[in-house]
């Protein structure tokens, strides 16, 4: 089986109080995961959500 191997070209910045950057570190790392695939992880679920289809865009590792 092969999978292609995503490119993370784009770089996303944003403003959080501290408090929410270490609930984030504390909620990725009970899911064993780095912050930054937490919420590229939510932020898919969301996309989803609301609608869109983003296997479309990020291939199946998002599906």
């Amino acid at each position: 089986m092969s999978h292609a191997r995503l490119t993370y070209d784009a770089i996303l910045q944003i403003r959080t109080p501290k408090s929410f950057a270490r609930l984030l570190d504390q909620a990725a790392d009970s899911h064993m995961m780095s912050r930054s695939d937490f919420i590229r992880v939510a932020l898919a679920d969301r996309l989803k959500a609301d609608g869109v289809d983003v296997t479309r865009f990020a291939g199946a590792a998002y599906g």
